[in-house]
């Protein structure tokens, strides 16, 4: 099974989920059948992040709480001026509060097959699906 509430800070604050494709799920429940069909497409477990609950919220810090007072300024600046990456952590926090699931799939140079995985995490009843690459975020579904 894929990677449930990892540490996705071990080596370093990360700010966004770079080079993933991520889906939003109303509770791990309906992101069983996302997982099970993204492994029979060939993506393996270590390519699969799945954050789910408080503890998954608390695990991605979207919020920054715990990466001190620049990174708590800098989310509420993006807040303030409506930035959409705010928007995106504010609803999978929300998400995860409220019992949901957070999924990411790490592209590691398969960017061409985001749309596949996309239509998979759709399929499933996923929500809110984007690309986040460097610079962009791509709203896919």
């Amino acid at each position: 099974m894929a990677q449930v509430n990892p540490d996705p800070h071990e080596s370093g604050y990360i700010f966004i989920p770079a080079n993933r494709v991520t889906g939003i799920f109303s509770a791990f429940e309906d992101a069983q059948g996302a997982l099970r069909a993204l492994n029979a497409q060939g993506w393996g477990n270590q390519h699969i992040d799945v954050f789910v609950g408080a503890e998954g919220a608390d695990k991605l810090d979207l919020r920054g709480q715990q990466h001190g007072a620049v990174v708590r300024v800098m989310r509420n600046i993006e807040a303030f001026i409506g930035d959409a990456e705010a928007e995106l952590h504010r609803q999978a926090d929300a998400a995860l509060r409220a019992g949901g699931c957070v999924i990411g799939v790490l592209m590691a140079g398969k960017e061409e097959q985001k749309e596949q995985v996309a239509a998979i995490l759709k399929a499933n009843h996923g929500q809110l699906i984007h690309y986040w690459s460097r610079w962009t975020i791509e709203r896919l579904g």
